[in-house]
């Protein structure tokens, strides 16, 4: 028999492991990221305790929390927080009320019919609107579901990568795209209560990223986080915040409130 191989059956064979690996890490690299972006939901959640606004789950499905990690998909099946802070109006007791969802469509702040996804979104409570004419599913029973960009508080980008200055400008166009106009208004009097638009990355920095990092919070109200797999916390005395943009405002007490979740849940970090 012929010692060597056939080389076509030597390619078929190279190129079917290739084939198969890539998947296979591909896969695995999806399943690092999503995890990394359930994380970082989790850290914003956290912060919004951290900062005294009570979170309560919703729309828990079999009583488990479920993510959203794609743009695809109906908002209304998938889990999300409810955050709420007491405020005082005309001596009365109130609540400002927000939601914090994965993955929400949001409409552009300079164009009304164009969209961007952040990762994460907070926007003011029962903002989501599904409609069934939209351009994007004439002609079929689907809907499309968005915020509009008035109703967008903040929302933060995450990125499982090291830091790269292409990624770090990238993130500086959607800011100007979703919230650059209104953040830059001086909209009310009062203490500042959301995280500032924020990029959340996994990888650590060098010098020249830390540089441009410096450099673009020194210009727009936004955070840029580095090494998010090494750090626990976000360092909350440090991040940059802004001012409530048209908060939605509940009209009734804390004490009113008896039980602020729909159920136990368990989230995976």
């Amino acid at each position: 028999m012929n010692p060597f191989k056939d080389v076509e059956k030597f390619e078929k064979e190279i190129n079917s492991f290739l084939r198969k690996h890539k998947t296979f890490l591909a896969e695995q690299g999806k399943r690092i990221s999503d995890y990394f972006e359930m994380s970082c939901y989790n850290r914003i959640v956290d912060d919004y305790k951290y900062q005294g606004f009570d979170v309560i789950v919703k729309n828990l499905k079999t009583n488990k929390f479920k993510y959203k990690l794609s743009p695809s998909g109906y908002p209304e099946n998938f889990s999300y927080f409810e955050i709420r802070r007491k405020v005082t109006l005309e001596d009365s007791t109130k609540y400002q009320s927000f939601e914090i969802h994965h993955n929400l469509t949001i409409q552009s702040g300079h164009q009304q019919d164009i969209y961007l996804t952040p990762d994460i979104s907070v926007v003011n409570t029962n903002a989501i609107i599904s409609d069934y004419n939209h351009y994007s599913v004439e002609r079929s029973a689907k809907k499309f579901c968005y915020v509009k960009n008035a109703d967008l508080q903040t929302f933060c980008e995450v990125k499982n990568f090291n830091p790269f200055p292409e990624l770090l400008y990238n993130f500086i166009g959607v800011y100007n795209e979703l919230k650059a106009k209104a953040i830059d208004q001086d909209l009310h009097n009062q203490e500042p209560l959301q995280i500032a638009p924020s990029l959340m990355i996994s990888g650590k920095e060098n010098e020249h990223t830390k540089r441009i990092k410096k450099s673009l919070e020194s210009r727009y109200k936004i955070n840029i986080f580095f090494d998010l797999f090494e750090r626990k916390i976000l360092s909350n005395s440090k991040q940059c915040r802004i001012l409530s943009i048209e908060p939605s405002i509940l009209d009734f007490l804390i004490a009113d409130i008896t039980n602020l979740s729909e159920g136990t849940y368990d989230l995976p970090f």
